[in-house]
């Protein structure tokens, strides 16, 4: 081949080379110059391999299928990529006149390291070594990349440790100067180094193997690497930290991920987890409320003006495991988040800013809901339910209102004048979807449940506002929706009860005890005794009920039966048994329905003894 053909290919790679390098200087990587370079190196490639291979030029050749390749690891296909290191390792072996023993790539692999080792081409042909980790490791063969390792280290035995190879690799990073590369080897194997750690500390936590994953993930973090990956080793060794029951270890591990690269979002996300299991609830929040804004600025930088480098390690750990390392909850799930733990925590005013937000957003576009991402949000009534008490806590009644008319708006009339309900066959609210289906019988169970609260959230706000004639027109309509289901019992003692009825049971005995509480504001005594009977019907035991029940005989002067109820009271062990209610029924501190017992047990002490009834 003339001289002046292989100068003239030298000097095409080099400026090749060097216009990438120059934009990667300049933190400039437009998608279309990489895919500019990629499309030369494959004209300049066709060139090269347009004549037959010979030694004289094949470290040229190599050198140019090199850089080929590593810019065919983000613009090219998996196909492509292949047959071009299929094509130069079969080329590589008629240069020396070496048969060629398959087309596979392992026996292939074999053969060309057995012909060319300890030659002056080795440098150049672990240079598409390392591009062939690179894709297996993008792949997870993980063997297959064993089995060339041992090979480069000479050794015949069968190992079965890869991260122990990968130990002992010795590369000649032999460059030549005149023949430039996009990537440097060095460059390459210590970023293939890393990933593959941090690839193997990723499978063995898939497998609950936090130890192992420990030893391989700490020595990651140890490695030269860029920024985002040491993060992400930091990130998931705190996640074995805290997986091992040690959440101190685990934090000071994610504090260095987010100190290495802040936008390892979830070393944010996994610290508030931790704080939440040791009851830290302010800094809980803090790192949710750090971690939104995070997730919202990330969202809109502008893709274009971020530095990508040649190879990501992305592409080196595969979707799959850049998916597990990054995974962290919707940005609106982290807004409900927010306004949930501020609410449980006496944070109302914030809870409800956290609402509002999320309802706008909401609004803004329902296509964004997040439905199968293991971390979706509760059911949207649900979602606006809560978002109602949070306000009427934070003592915004009238956003607490138009809420709640949401809520009834949109499921009053999915709502049949009958429904009857086997519980064993009752649904579960996490395992339906997020948007309505109104055919299922549990979804109406639902509806009822959702509107029934929706009226009876209303009724507290306008008992709020001293509305009194509102809030019982309010409690009514709850209680008109409560009572159109009808429990069928199953055998002699009733089968099991689903949970979403017993929930509907307790609604029942709080909208009742609240009308009860208007009534006795309205001087209705009789009506209020009557639907603090029916609360206690509906949640037998509620000794806050049983107490106002007292009151209410005695201020109806029926003294003797207050004072028999009371000795039972006094006497009964039983008690209500405890239901895990949603978050919009909870009781807060400003519940009308609590009773301050002193005054009466003072009135009926005094009248036990002065009548001389046996309590």
């Amino acid at each position: 081949m003339p001289s002046n053909l292989v100068d003239k290919w030298t000097e095409e790679n080099n400026n090749i080379t060097k216009k990438w390098k120059d934009f990667e200087a300049h933190q400039q990587h437009p998608q279309d110059l990489r895919k500019q370079c990629y499309t030369e190196c494959l004209k300049l490639q066709h060139k090269v391999q347009g004549v037959p291979a010979q030694t004289v030029h094949l470290k040229l050749e190599i050198t140019v299928i090199y850089n080929t390749l590593l810019f065919s690891l983000s613009c090219g296909t998996p196909n492509e990529t292949k047959d071009c290191i299929t094509n130069i390792l079969v080329r590589a072996l008629e240069a020396v006149s070496k048969q060629v023993p398959s087309y596979d790539l392992v026996p292939l692999w074999h053969a060309v390291l057995r012909t060319f080792g300890g030659t002056v081409y080795e440098p150049w042909i672990q240079k598409l070594l390392l591009v062939q980790w690179a894709v297996w490791l993008s792949e997870g063969c993980y063997e297959e990349i064993l089995h060339l390792l041992l090979q480069v280290n000479h050794k015949s035995t069968l190992s079965k440790d890869l991260l122990a190879e990968i130990r002992n690799l010795t590369f000649c990073m032999e460059e030549d100067a005149s023949l430039l590369v996009a990537l440097a080897t060095k460059d390459l194997k210590e970023l293939l180094h890393v990933c593959t750690f941090i690839s193997n500390g990723v499978e063995q936590i898939k497998e609950e193997k936090y130890m192992e994953a420990l030893m391989a993930l700490q020595e990651a973090s140890t490695q030269s690497s860029p920024r985002a990956l040491l993060a992400h080793a930091h990130m998931l060794t705190g996640f074995c930290f805290a997986k091992l029951q040690q959440p101190q270890c685990a934090l000071q591990c994610y504090r260095k991920a987010l100190e290495v690269d802040f936008n390892c979002h979830r070393a944010l996300y996994q610290s508030s987890l931790i704080y939440r299991q040791l009851g830290n609830t302010n800094a809980e929040i803090e790192a949710l409320h750090l971690l939104h804004s995070a997730v919202m600025l990330h969202a809109e930088s502008n893709p274009s003006s971020t530095s990508m480098p040649l190879i990501s390690p992305d592409i080196l750990l595969g979707s799959k495991q850049i998916g597990f390392i990054c995974q962290i909850p919707s940005p609106l799930h982290i807004l409900y988040t927010l306004g949930h733990r501020c609410v449980l925590n006496d944070r109302a005013s914030e809870g409800a800013e956290y609402y509002l937000d999320l309802l706008a957003s909401l609004q803004s576009d329902l296509n964004q809901i997040p439905v199968d991402d293991g971390l979706s949000l509760p059911r949207l009534p649900v979602v606006y339910l809560e978002a109602a008490f949070a306000l009427l806590k934070a003592k915004q009644v009238w956003d607490a209102l138009v809420v709640c008319e949401e809520v009834i708006a949109k499921t009053v009339d999915l709502i049949p004048e009958r429904l009857s309900i086997t519980p064993s066959v009752a649904v579960s609210r996490e395992h339906l979807p997020l948007m309505l289906e109104v055919d299922a019988p549990e979804e109406k169970l639902q509806c009822v449940l959702w509107s029934g609260a929706a009226y009876y959230l209303q009724g507290q706000a306008h008992l709020h506002l001293k509305d009194t004639k509102e809030a019982l027109t309010n409690f009514t309509r709850a209680i008109n929706q409560l009572v159109k289901v009808r429990i069928i019992q199953k055998g002699a003692d009733g089968g099991d009860v689903d949970h979403t009825v017993m929930i509907l049971e307790a609604l029942k005995g709080k909208v009742l005890a609240f009308r009860a509480v208007c009534f006795v504001e309205r001087e209705q005594l009789k009506e209020a005794l009557r639907d603090f009977q029916l609360s206690l019907q509906a949640t037998p035991g509620c000794r806050n009920t049983e107490m106002w029940l007292v009151e209410m005989l005695w201020r109806l002067d029926r003294k003797q039966e207050a004072a028999a109820m009371w000795g039972h009271i006094l006497n009964s062990t039983q008690s209500s048994t405890p239901v895990v209610l949603p978050l919009y029924l909870q009781t807060w501190h400003e519940d009308p329905t609590c009773f301050d017992q002193s005054s009466l047990q003072k009135k009926m002490e005094e009248f036990v003894q002065n009548s001389f009834v046996t309590t």
